[in-house]
């Protein structure tokens, strides 16, 4: 039964416990998963009578891992539904792929080990310019809940834990594809071949199709679901092999590094000579924005609440996101001052306290300005410095400015704004659905197929 089996059981393991079927599971059944209170009864059990309300399961799964593949199936059917009929494909669309990794990734990891394949994103963009490295910030509520759970369903290490932080990158598929055909035709696939090094160390050259075939042990001619059963089949070192075989014998480098001098490179190539500066990019006051909310049509009451953030992350870690300023606008309300003159007003001690503590307040703000001239004085250069190198991102906790803080929606105190409704062309329709390095592999195959078909003209995605 589920929560009373496996699931439960592993509550009680260690990290590195040999029983652990995957190590994910330590994480998925652990303090942190979204089951950790299944199976917990709180007080004494009520037994029924036959006049309440009663729920009956009908269908039953063998386990959480079922589950998760038949909540995985409906996101796919909610997937084409949405693109059908709620999703205009006249205006266009784009599609994307979303790959996430820990903030402390290991340094002796392949790009395709740090990065983990969780979704794909369908955009109605139509031909607008999209950059990539902010795409994130051009969905809607649903749509990112919808990537979080794709990357909580492939990477739960990374979401369940005390205080979940990952990173993410949106890479385009058009790219990807339209460059591979010449690698999958018969006809042209001759012209471009590859180093595969074997198992025993041993070189030999390849096509790009061919090589697939020989890692994954099936024959060129095989169908589609021979070639991702024996992509499935493989070890995580076999599946590490055919990735890096896949990705670094194609002509655009999908998993490139992920820093402000590729970002300008990428721009350039793009636009030439016209790529803007990043003070361009910067939008004025109209593209400010407080709060938002989706409108799906649903006339109920606003949200007008006020909710009161000051007492929450108090016990801040590496990745925890606190508000430096918050603490501090206390003490620069004039209200303080003022309880504090009355409170001192009363004995001599009172007033030598409040008056060396002015001082010192002083003080601490005169040093604060001076620090912060120094880091501008010194922050060109080791911009500089960091760019090209990913390495300087790596445990990097993300600083929140005040402004950032405001267009988040949280006013001073980190008081909750009132929800606005989002402002037109500011986010995207998008689709989603759960897609994996298996569904890579298997689009690539398809593509091949559909050459040999003659089908490829039919298909308006590549």
């Amino acid at each position: 039964m589920i929560g009373l089996g496996y699931d439960r059981f592993v509550r009680f393991m260690a990290p590195d416990d040999p029983n652990l079927k995957h190590p994910h599971d330590w994480y998925k059944y652990g303090e942190y998963g979204p089951y950790s209170w299944r199976g917990v009864v709180v007080g004494d059990p009520i037994r029924g009578s036959i006049m309440d309300e009663r729920v009956t399961m009908i269908g039953s799964v063998r386990d959480q891992e079922e589950w998760e593949q038949i909540e995985m199936h409906e996101m796919g059917i909610d997937f084409g539904k949405r693109l059908q009929e709620e999703m205009d494909e006249n205006a266009g669309f784009r599609y994307y792929w979303v790959f996430v990794r820990h903030p402390k990734w290991r340094v002796s990891e392949l790009p395709w080990q740090q990065w983990t394949l969780v979704c794909e994103v369908v955009l109605e963009a139509g031909d607008q310019r999209l950059d990539k490295w902010n795409l994130m910030a051009r969905l809607g509520s649903k749509a990112r809940e919808m990537v979080t759970k794709c990357a909580a369903w492939m990477r739960p290490d990374i979401i369940y834990v005390k205080k979940p932080v990952y990173q993410c990158r949106f890479e385009p598929q058009d790219g990807f594809f339209s460059v591979l055909r010449p690698l999958l035709d018969p006809e042209t696939e001759g012209e471009y071949l590859f180093e595969l090094r074997g198992e025993g160390g041993r070189v030999e050259y390849c096509t790009y199709f061919g090589g697939l075939c020989r890692i994954v042990r099936v024959s060129a001619k095989a169908y589609v679901d021979d070639v991702v059963k024996g992509f499935e089949k493989l070890s995580d070192e076999g599946k590490s092999r055919c990735l890096e075989f896949l990705l670094t014998n194609h002509p655009v480098q999908l998993l490139h590094p992920y820093t402000r001098e590729w970002k300008a490179k990428l721009e350039e190539e793009e636009l030439g000579c016209d790529a803007p500066d990043e003070d361009e990019e910067k939008g004025g006051p109209e593209d400010e924005l407080t709060d938002w909310i989706e409108d799906d049509g649903d006339d109920g009451e606003s949200d007008d609440r006020v909710i009161e953030m000051a007492g929450e992350g108090e016990d801040e870690d590496e990745f925890g996101i606190v508000e430096d300023e918050a603490s501090e606008d206390a003490e620069e309300d004039e209200d303080y001052w003022e309880k504090e003159f009355r409170k001192a007003l009363n004995t001599n001690e009172g007033m030598e306290e409040l008056a060396k503590k002015a001082v010192q307040r002083a003080s601490k703000r005169a040093d604060e300005r001076f620090e912060k001239r120094s880091k501008k004085a010194v922050e060109p250069e080791n911009s500089q410095s960091d760019d090209g190198d990913e390495l300087a991102m790596r445990g990097r906790k993300a600083k929140i400015t005040p402004e950032e803080w405001r267009q988040a929606g949280y006013g001073p105190f980190r008081r909750r704004i009132k929800k606005s409704k989002a402002p037109p062309g500011q986010f995207l329709r998008a689709a989603v659905r759960p897609f994996t390095y298996r569904n890579l592999v298997k689009e690539i195959v398809l593509l091949r197929h559909a050459i040999l078909d003659g089908e490829i003209e039919m298909s308006n995605r590549n």
